[in-house]
């Protein structure tokens, strides 16, 4: 478990729930500022929806102040908590977990609790920067698949080299790509992006 220095809480979330049982479930972390119905993970969840998944959004909000500075430990402490209330009655044998930004720091500590040891990971976005996420996605033995763009401000060039050294990953440099992995001169480039960005999640989860 992680160490919990304050009271956790629950963060709202939205079940797309199948019509007939599953033991598939996709869970999406979205970013501070990039919800669930952000195009990334609207049509990423649209996607293993259609797959059979059961997809749950977990949809935290931050204020300014809770986003500075920005308490990590127990941001990844309340989403464990909401996922462990959530999923207490339920049966799944087969995770993947779509996360977005500030969601990564999330990620890289759930695929270190036994529920999600063998979920598959997509990185959208992740905070290369940060020592955690960085080591959690270079060295995880989860299937995953890391997708950044080089205008990010979370690129580093060199550790997302580096990654490439894992060999359960996956990854797709997007040229000219931003935090939101679009390009805010080029509309239609945009749009390509989302498409390269969301075929190479369809291929991934193939």
């Amino acid at each position: 478990m992680i160490n919990q220095k304050s009271e956790v809480k629950m963060f709202p979330t939205n079940l797309m729930k199948q019509k007939t049982t599953t033991t598939k479930l996709a869970i999406i972390l979205p970013g501070a500022g990039y919800t669930s119905q952000g195009p990334l993970l609207h049509f990423s969840s649209g996607h293993y929806f259609k797959q059979g998944f059961n997809v749950l959004q977990v949809n935290y909000r931050f204020s300014d102040a809770e986003l500075n500075p920005f308490d990590a430990e127990g941001f990844s402490a309340n989403v464990l908590h909401t996922l462990d209330e959530t999923l207490k009655e339920t049966h799944y044998d087969q995770f993947v977990i779509v996360s977005k930004s500030i969601g990564t720091i999330a990620l890289a500590n759930l695929l270190r609790q036994p529920t999600f040891e063998n979920a598959s990971a997509i990185w959208l976005t992740p905070l290369l920067h940060r020592d955690d996420v960085y080591q959690a996605i270079l060295e995880g033995e989860n299937s995953s698949f890391c997708i950044l763009g080089d205008k990010d401000f979370c690129y580093r060039e060199e550790r997302f080299a580096n990654l490439k050294s894992n060999p359960s990953l996956k990854t797709l440099l997007i040229p000219n790509g931003d935090h939101s992995l679009e390009d805010k001169e080029d509309v239609l480039g945009s749009i390509d992006m989302l498409k390269n960005v969301i075929e190479g999640v369809i291929q991934f989860s193939n």
